[in-house]
């Protein structure tokens, strides 16, 4: 998809962040596991489930001004 036809709105914008956000906190989560703060994903897996409804939030409520899609 050229750039010139991408969406730029806000929504779309803050809904291309959901899985990169939910990919590094997989990440930290696991690397945490490994020792490094004392918590592994047994315990802290809900902040997966906090970060996605937070962006899910934030998608909702975001401006759908210059919406293409």
């Amino acid at each position: 998809m050229s750039d010139s036809i991408r969406c730029r709105c806000q929504r779309c914008k803050v809904c291309g962040l959901t899985w990169p956000a939910v990919l590094i906190t997989l990440g930290v989560l696991f690397l945490g596991s490994r020792g490094l703060c004392g918590y592994g994903f047994v315990v802290l897996w809900p902040v997966l489930l906090v970060l996605m409804g937070v962006l899910r939030l934030a998608e909702a409520f975001a401006s759908t001004e210059g919406q293409i899609c």
